[in-house]
């Protein structure tokens, strides 16, 4: 699945640009029909535009989550800790809506009849319309400043001159961080999308628009989310921003679509809105970020770059190109075997959200049973949205997992760790049968429950209650995928009843997530826990005294949150989707009848997902920290064999020859700061601050 690029990723990193070029990228909306030589109709250019950016915002989505990911969270100054954790949420923030921009996309794609697509990082186009090269990186001042150029304006437009001047290095550090290739303008492509959807004459035409999709569709209903900085309401702000389109007269969907490319197209690279873009806050990110560098605080774990599970070829080759394209993908070879099954267990967890989407997006149908003694049950439909939510759920805590483990099987020069490594799956297409779809996600929990249970042995992590936790979620997935795969309802045993149902119907609204504030307060209770909470000193269920019967749904604080719409007036729950009007209307009967208890009455009603058992960092290596530092004790230790082969043979740099290392000195620093150098790792922080302070103390023998 990897691309293979002329010359290997930063092995000829930030060498000399080509005479002219400039380090950002505007593409040319009237010639961009015929970059590929093919003057293409509007609806099969416009089919081509949507798949480039499903791409685009799919490996964003991804590169924005591995970024938030490689932030630290054991801070021990609070005011620290604060600054720190605000990184992680911004960034964690922003891939959600790449995520909303995504499932847009996905919708635009049904609605002119073309395939969806959840690909990322295959387009064969990738040179012309890609904003920069794929790469998992952890948090940096280089990574920061791709985002920045890609997502910013084209233009200077409103943007003062000083802020603009800025803008001009930072894209220059950017092309730099991207093997010296110019960064493309994300943007370009909603340009071109938004001529093609608006203007009949020459784009899109009436007959192109399906109106009859609605019902395959996402819906913000579904889908959305907004981290609270305003009112989540539909109507009001939508951070974000899922958009499905439904009408039965072209020109109406038409003018929806082109509405929804114009927000995510504001959303990317506006400046003085009143929502800040996704440029205004990278760059906050990005002066937020040298802030607390300046402090010298460490606030980012020392993740590997591209981590992967599959095992690279060796890298002795007969060539020294082909030794070094391989040293370069042994670099993130997660071979430490712990760490490299939960890299395996990432990998089926985000085949299983893939995977997830896709079916949701082929199927038609509600999502809850909206009347009779099911009423507000999840439908097949419905548990596919359950279950997408459950995996994105599954992928942060196991990526926190992961940030924490040795990426190497010993202890090395670079003390990196490993890190989520988003390898995608051999296939993301799904069979045309329904059952055989069902009949593939029963494939892919199988193998996570075998891979589970290895790892539930003493040796690895027996005691970790997240993956007991993910053990029996699975078992109980299984059982409806099993019947869903033979054409059979969903089991009834695999149906919730009750106070047990109420109970899920909350934790679900919250799509399992840890809430802070007031915590996830009705789980890990019983009936009678639940009967008796109060909520801002009110009870949770409403009692007339007056009467035998005294808990009505009437005037009881669960209902009234629920039923509430807006989240300025207290819904619940806040920042989220209302819950479904089949699920509000089964909890309010439920009240009414007096809030009955399960059968086996006294059972908790949920149990929240506990996090997996944190490691401890690996210890890092301490170097020499006094002032004199020599080339022979010090430095030239850190070098290996395969060093001084590439280095003489690439750069005509000889280390074994100390004036030539004086003479180059500069040179070196400079690749070792970059982190081009070697070409199969990265020298730690400490490792480089003994070179400078070699090159800074007279370059002694």
């Amino acid at each position: 699945m990897k691309k293979n690029y002329d010359i290997p990723l930063e092995v000829l990193a930030c060498q000399p640009s080509l005479e002219g070029e400039t380090a950002i990228k505007t593409l040319d909306l009237a010639k961009l029909p015929l970059s590929f030589d093919l003057k293409r109709n509007p609806r099969d250019e416009a089919a081509l535009l949507l798949t480039v950016a499903a791409e685009v915002e799919h490996a964003l989505m991804v590169q924005y989550l591995y970024a938030a990911y490689s932030v630290r969270d054991d801070q021990e100054n609070h005011e620290i800790k604060g600054r720190v954790k605000s990184l992680y949420q911004r960034l964690a923030q922003l891939a959600r809506e790449e995520m909303g921009h995504l499932m847009t996309v996905q919708n635009l794609l049904h609605l002119i009849g073309a395939p969806l697509n959840f690909e990322r990082e295959h387009s064969p186009f990738e040179s012309e319309l890609y904003p920069f090269r794929f790469k998992l990186e952890p948090l940096s001042k280089q990574s920061l400043a791709k985002y920045i150029t890609a997502e910013r304006p084209a233009e200077q437009g409103e943007i003062p001159k000083e802020i603009w001047e800025k803008l001009q290095e930072i894209a220059k550090t950017a092309q730099c961080a991207n093997d010296n290739h110019p960064i493309q303008h994300v943007g370009a492509i909603y340009e071109r999308l938004i001529e093609l959807f608006e203007k009949p004459e020459e784009g899109l035409k009436d007959e192109d628009f399906q109106t009859d999709r609605i019902d395959l569709q996402a819906t913000w209903d579904d889908w959305g989310y907004d981290e609270g900085f305003k009112s989540n309401d539909k109507n009001e702000s939508r951070r974000v921003y899922v958009d499905s389109f439904e009408g039965s007269h072209p020109e109406t969907v038409r003018q929806e679509a082109v509405k929804a490319l114009k927000i995510i197209a504001e959303q990317g690279e506006g400046y003085g809105s009143e929502v800040d873009s996704h440029f205004e806050r990278f760059f906050q990110l990005y002066k937020d970020f040298n802030k607390l560098k300046d402090e010298e605080v460490d606030f980012v774990w020392p993740v590997a770059t591209s981590p992967s599970t599959t095992r690279p070829r060796s890298i002795f080759g007969s060539a020294l190109e082909e030794s070094i394209r391989a040293a370069f993908w042994q670099r993130g070879y997660i071979a430490n075997p712990r760490a490299r099954n939960w890299g395996h267990l990432f990998n089926l967890r985000y085949r299983l959200l893939l995977a997830f989407l896709i079916h949701f997006l082929r199927t038609t149908g509600g999502r809850y049973v909206s009347s009779g003694p099911d009423k507000g049950d999840r439908t097949p439909r419905g548990f596919l949205l359950l279950w997408a939510f459950d995996e994105m759920r599954h992928l942060k805590k196991i990526a926190q997992k992961m940030v924490r483990l040795p990426l190497k099987s010993l202890p090395d020069f670079s003390n990196k760790t490993a890190g989520p490594p988003f390898q995608l799956p051999y296939t993301l297409d799904l069979a045309d049968n329904e059952r055989d779809r069902w009949r593939v996600h029963l494939d892919v929990v199988r193998t996570s429950l075998c891979l589970v249970k290895k790892m539930l042995q003493p040796s690895y992590d027996e005691e970790d209650h997240f993956l007991q936790d993910l053990n029996e979620s699975d078992t109980g997935r299984e059982s409806i995928l099993e019947a869903l795969a033979a054409g059979q309802s969903i089991p009834t045993d695999a149906r919730t009843k009750a106070f047990q149902k109420v109970a899920h119907i909350l934790e679900e609204s919250v799509r399992g997530f840890s809430i802070d504030g007031h915590t996830n307060f009705w789980a890990g209770i019983n009936r009678e826990q639940f009967v008796k909470l109060h909520m801002f000193n009110r009870p949770f269920l409403n009692r007339n005294e007056d009467e035998d019967c005294n808990l009505t749904a009437e005037g009881s604080e669960l209902v009234s949150r629920l039923e509430e719409s807006s989240s300025k007036t207290g819904k619940m729950p806040r920042y989220r989707p209302q819950v479904d009007s089949s699920r509000q209307e089964f909890v309010r009967e439920w009240v009414d009848k007096q809030a009955p208890d399960n059968e086996q009455q006294g059972q908790i009603g949920v149990h929240h997902e506990r996090e997996p058992n944190l490691d401890p960092l690996p210890p890092r290596q301490a170097y020499r920290q006094s002032d004199g530092v020599g080339y022979n004790i010090d430095i030239r230790p850190l070098f290996r064999d395969f060093d001084v082969e590439t280095l003489q043979q690439l750069d005509r740099i000889n280390l074994d020859d100390v004036e030539n290392v004086r003479a180059n000195a500069e040179k070196l620093r400079e690749r070792l700061n970059k982190g081009s150098l070697p070409y199969d790792a990265c020298w730690s922080d400490d490792r480089i601050e003994l070179f400078n302070r070699w090159i800074d103390s007279e370059m002694k023998d």
